[in-house]
């Protein structure tokens, strides 16, 4: 009977550090130095932690917990399957930030967001400006 127990917690056990395992296989973490939108919802500087759900790898949870924002937004694979840099990429326009990718080598989130409406105004108003376009920004991640 004690053989049976020590193998029912050794085996409990095991579940417990391979689904931690697969949790951090699944997630990023980044400083984040300016306030920024995803999917319309404008989120403050911070220390966030970005992960795929493992049921559902296209959800991606966007966290703060210091100051207790949780996103939740639909992501599609990137292209590239392989990535050489662990980054966050953000789309600039005027002062405004959108976050449109994550690119990990080391976890399993290699995901682009689709542009939101307000992107998509804040490229055209930055068009209309005369300003340029195409001024992306990369976070490490860790």
């Amino acid at each position: 009977m004690k053989h049976i127990t020590a193998l029912a917690l050794f085996i409990a056990a095991t579940f417990i550090t391979a689904g931690k395992a697969i949790a951090q296989d699944y997630a990023v973490q980044a400083t984040i130095p300016f306030n920024f939108t995803v999917n319309g919802s404008q989120l403050p500087a911070g220390n966030y932690t970005l992960g795929s759900d493992i049921t559902n790898p296209r959800i991606l949870k966007i966290s703060d917990r210091t100051q207790h924002v949780r996103v939740m937004v639909l992501s599609m694979p990137s292209a590239d399957e392989k990535r050489k840099a662990n980054q966050l990429v953000f789309h600039k326009y005027g002062d405004q930030y959108f976050l449109s990718e994550i690119r990990s080598q080391e976890s399993a989130i290699n995901v682009q967001l689709a542009t939101s409406k307000q992107e998509k105004k804040a490229r055209t108003e930055t068009q209309v400006a005369g300003l340029p376009v195409k001024n992306d920004v990369i976070i490490a991640t860790y």
